[in-house]
């Protein structure tokens, strides 16, 4: 009973449930370990700090260009097979950076890593969309965004006890890509391919526009607020911040599914939103190591409400045959914050913080106007259902209890 706000009303079985977080979790693994570590493995090869600028571009782009083709060719491929090739070819890539040396090499396995993640991340997501119902799809969602940080964070800490030598990176980062690979050991049944074509109202379009604009100003204000920060003068804060930041991701993401499948998906955005900018005004109050950690906290429980809200929210909008297209496009502004990271962290140093910050939060809150404009995904029949019958239970069990102390 102490899990049933979790798993009351679910009908997803649970060999569907850990076959789909854990093709989704273990894809977000590798591509959030390979942001943090692939640039330390290029430099091992290149020692040329541009190029490996323009590996890690490469391999952002990539990934950006193939979760578009990908979602185009949907229909037309078999999505199995198709997705455990590309996987395999990840694990592939991410070992051949152990033996490859010079520049073209580098490029090449660059453009294949980009090509495996973008492949991939959007046929993942999607099955999640496909084998839940609107009402457990952002308990499920949550649920994965805690698999995911809860993987990364594991590996990390098994890299660090290990001295962080470069194989040992590349073995840990290979092992959890093969992570989604179990998924298929789970479940055996075929991802199946729908053909027919569909039209979505050009009013879900316009929905979906409004929900869009928030997570690409959110993504876009997160990357440009973490230049602010002299990552030089705060590295020890920073890296414990980090440790924080992933924890409440991970617990907060399950939070934040529960509470969108309770009360809605535009209460987490908005709260997300609002908590971003309240960060983002403490470092332009005073940067100090108190406001950085500060932020690495608070920003991380916004995180966990657009991680987990926008895991649902195109497969609460689409339909079967268009939802790569939409989550192709969520995708898209997660990769693009990453490749912010490539920005000579000094572009803002001319820029008064406190001003700059200030700038951040107003965007962040002008986006809850779309927010508010567009229409709640978890219809409103749904919560007042589940509050009906949550309250037939209660009332059963104190009927129950009345009844034996009698």
């Amino acid at each position: 009973m102490k899990f049933s706000i979790l798993t009351g009303d679910m009908t997803i079985s649970s060999r569907k449930f850990t076959a789909v977080t854990l093709l989704t979790s273990g894809t977000l693994a590798w591509f959030f370990l390979l942001q943090v570590y692939l640039n330390d493995l290029l430099t091992s090869i290149i020692q040329d700090a541009y190029l490996v600028d323009i590996c890690m571009g490469l391999f952002f782009a990539f990934g950006i260009l193939s979760a578009i083709i990908a979602s185009l060719i949907a229909d037309k491929v078999d999505r199995k097979k198709f997705f455990i090739i590309w996987l395999i070819i990840g694990v592939l890539s991410t070992l051949s950076l152990a033996v490859i040396h010079g520049l073209f090499l580098s490029i090449i396995f660059c453009i294949i890593l980009g090509l495996s993640l973008g492949s991939i991340l959007p046929s993942s997501m999607v099955s999640i969309a496909d084998s839940t119902t609107i009402e457990e799809r952002g308990r499920v969602s949550g649920t994965t965004i805690l698999e995911t940080f809860v993987i990364a964070f594991l590996a990390i800490a098994i890299i660090t006890m290990l001295g962080e030598g470069i194989l040992t990176i590349i073995i840990v980062i290979s092992l959890v890509r093969l992570v989604s690979l179990f998924a298929f050991a789970i479940d055996k049944s075929e991802i199946k391919t729908k053909k027919e074509k569909t039209r979505l109202q050009k009013s879900t379009y316009r929905e979906f526009a409004y929900y869009l604009i928030p997570w690409i100003i959110f993504a876009l204000t997160a990357g440009l607020a973490w230049n602010l920060i002299p990552t030089e003068d705060y590295s020890s804060v920073i890296s414990l911040g980090t440790i924080f930041r992933y924890a409440f991701i991970a617990i907060f993401g399950l939070i934040w599914g529960v509470v969108a499948d309770r009360i809605g998906r535009k209460q987490p955005i908005i709260l997300g939103l609002i908590l971003l900018g309240i960060s983002f005004a403490g470092l332009g109050y005073d940067m100090n190591e108190t406001t950085v950690l500060f932020y690495l906290i608070i920003s991380g429980i916004a995180w966990a409400s657009f991680l987990t809200t926008y895991l649902a929210i195109p497969g609460d909008l689409s339909d079967y045959t268009l939802r790569e297209k939409f989550y192709a496009l969520v995708i898209t502004p997660l990769i693009v914050l990453f490749g912010l990271s490539l920005l000579d962290p000094n572009f803002l140093e001319n820029f008064p913080v406190n001003s700059f910050s200030q700038i951040l939060s107003i965007l962040l809150f002008l986006s809850i106007i779309p927010v508010l404009r567009a229409k709640e995904t978890l219809k409103e029949s749904k919560i007042r259902q589940r509050k009906m019958k949550e309250y037939t239970q209660k009332v059963g069990k104190i009927v129950q209890k009345s009844k034996k102390e009698e």
